[in-house]
């Protein structure tokens, strides 16, 4: 009874990071570990070519998620963390704007896949994938409602729904030899399932929506949520950077390998930022009561995540030829050391992502685009030629040296901050 009362209540601020961890963590082991190795699976059937060609898609997906969010899904945890009453007047107007938005997307993909010079078989790809994005994109939204409320059990449902359904369809595309545009549509598939789950979760659990269209309250949400689109624009260009040159400079297959380490990269960054999405609707919280708590908070957590981050990388650097010869074959040994020199950029984003949230909590989300913004300079012009030279190894040191200037830059601006608010 004790543990049913800690696992679904919230008493203490620890107490409430943990639980909303300890459902993240299990939301997330139940729908990546299957679809890491899916990935695997995917990878091995497709080859490095068209695994790229798929990689290089799923970039640009990955772009136009950010103009169908736009920043919404991050203002409304902040939001409505700070007050539960306004869950339904996000819900109402904020999903009336993610249909409009999504709409605009799928035109303007649409029309941009119609007029490009790429083959029938891209452009069909393409359209796809923006429809993966846009329908991912409002499920993503009603999961910030789960996260915004801190209702971590529901959004551990939505999550496992989506495994289970792209685990079915994968395993069916595979199985008949359908190849890359009927695989694409499973992923579509999957989606559309998972969204309904979560949206009726949202109005049987939390409140009763419906959409609303409140000029005036949308006309200040956009306002306030443009720095977060921006920055999530910035960051999408700097996580996606070196697919989309690899794609251009070096062709599909290197993008193929080099997103290969990748992904296996993604399994630090997924369990990480599980920790960090439980962190943010409390760290609000206290923010607004008490700063002193709030950097005291900062400091606590900071220092465990950065160990867990160093141990989890430093024995994936120690079994990582072992790895890519048992998960992938001999074909993808070349991966390898683009995968430990990811690993280095990965333990050095880390240091800085408790600090970037932290900013945005505070409402300096504009000094962290400033950073993002630095970095992705630096990222685009150092791609250029170290992917000429060194093709994946390349991109893989360009991240090492941009994603230390980032972390410089935030944690500078945030000590200031810090100094200045302590001071008073």
């Amino acid at each position: 009874m004790k543990i049913k009362l800690w696992l679904f209540n919230n008493f203490t601020t620890k107490q409430t990071v943990v639980k909303n961890t300890f459902w993240l963590m299990l939301a997330e082991g139940i729908s990546k570990i299957p679809g890491f190795f899916l990935n695997i699976w995917i990878i091995r059937y497709l080859g490095a070519k068209d695994f790229g060609k798929i990689s290089f898609i799923f970039a640009l997906g990955a772009l136009l998620a950010i103009f169908t969010d736009f920043g919404l899904s991050t203002l409304a945890i902040r939001e409505i963390a700070g007050s539960r009453s306004l869950v339904k007047k996000y819900l109402d107007n904020l999903l009336a704007l993610k249909l409009l938005l999504g709409l605009i997307s799928l035109v303007f993909i649409f029309l941009l896949a119609l007029f490009t010079g790429q083959s029938l078989e891209f452009r069909r790809l393409v359209l796809l994938a923006a429809i993966f994005v846009i329908v991912s994109s409002l499920t993503t939204f009603f999961q910030s409602i789960f996260q915004a409320c801190e209702k971590m059990e529901y959004l551990l449902v939505s999550k496992m729904i989506y495994s289970i359904g792209l685990m079915a369809m994968v395993y069916y595309v595979i199985r008949q030899k359908l190849g890359v545009e009927m695989l694409m549509k499973g992923y579509i598939v999957a989606a559309i399932i998972s969204l309904a789950t979560a949206a009726i979760l949202v109005r049987r659990k939390l409140a009763k929506f419906w959409l609303e269209i409140d000029f005036v309250f949308i006309k200040k949400t956009l306002i306030e949520a443009w720095p977060f689109a921006l920055i999530g624009l910035t960051g999408a260009v700097y996580m996606q950077m070196n697919t989309i040159q690899l794609r251009f400079l070096a062709g599909e297959a290197e993008t193929g390998l080099y997103n290969t380490a990748y992904q296996l990269v993604m399994v630090i960054i997924v369990l990480a930022g599980l920790f960090f999405s439980a962190l943010f609707p409390t760290l609000s919280k206290v923010q607004g009561k008490s700063k002193a708590n709030f950097y005291k908070l900062i400091d606590f957590f900071s220092k465990r995540v950065v160990l867990g981050v160093f141990g989890a990388c430093l024995v994936l650097l120690i079994f990582s030829q072992k790895l890519f010869f048992s998960f992938y074959g001999p074909d993808y040994m070349r991966s390898i050391n683009m995968f430990r020199l990811l690993l280095i950029s990965v333990l050095i984003l880390f240091v800085n992502t408790i600090y970037s949230q932290a900013l945005q909590i505070m409402k300096a989300q504009k000094a962290y685009l400033q950073a993002v913004l630095w970095g992705s300079g630096l990222h685009f012009l150092l791609n250029f030629f170290l992917i000429t030279w060194w093709g994946g190894l390349g991109a893989s040191f360009t991240a090492i040296l941009s994603s230390s200037l980032i972390t410089i830059l935030i944690i500078t601006k945030f000590r200031k901050l810090k100094q200045r608010d302590l001071a008073k």
